[in-house]
């Protein structure tokens, strides 16, 4: 499999071997992230594939450190522009996945325009740099969650952990991740 650098490459190169590469090596996981939060096969494959094109039109001139983390990132906001608009006030539905959601509302900076690559990238670090404080064990919870868009549950299931065990350390880690980014200034 190529790394990658050498995806980032062929991208940078307009290489169309770049884009198979791209759905080898990222499109399971993209297209997991994107069902757990569209409900939908179908929909999940569309979202996969519409990333896969966003990130072909990003690279140039954007340039991410880490290619996965910008695919999940790109499916993730393409599932929740698709969840919003088929669950329209208009048309009374709900928001599947709202719940996941509102946990985060209060942790992360409203206005923060995605697009702007400056502030995101910021933004990105910050997280990062909280994550990689945290235990390993917690980490894998809130990364199940808030990326990958398991329920507690699953995530319990997966783990051998009781819900109310995943849920404490969900909500001690959005309490930490709030005062951590109060401290840099986000909020």
């Amino acid at each position: 499999m190529t790394d990658d650098s050498r995806i980032i490459e062929l991208l940078e190169l307009r290489d169309e071997r770049a884009l198979s590469e791209m759905r080898q090596k990222f499109s399971k996981s993209c297209q997991s992230i994107a069902y757990n939060i569209l409900g939908n096969r179908l929909d999940a494959e569309e979202i996969v594939n519409d990333a896969m094109l966003h990130i072909w039109n990003a690279v140039p001139p954007m340039h991410p450190e880490n290619l996965f983390s910008f695919a999940a990132a790109v499916t993730k906001r393409l599932s929740i522009s698709r969840v919003r608009k088929n669950h329209a006030e208009k048309r009374g539905g709900a928001v599947q996945n709202q719940a996941i959601f509102e946990e985060l509302a209060e942790c992360v900076p409203s206005g923060q325009d995605v697009e702007q690559h400056t502030e995101q990238r910021a933004l990105v670090e910050a997280l990062n740099r909280y994550l990689g404080r945290m235990q390993p064990e917690a980490r894998a919870v809130v990364v199940q969650r808030y990326v990958r868009g398991l329920s507690v549950k699953e995530i319990a299931d997966m783990y051998g952990f009781t819900e109310s065990k995943v849920k404490m350390t969900l909500s001690r880690a959005r309490r930490q991740l709030k005062e951590h980014l109060e401290q840099e200034e986000w909020i």
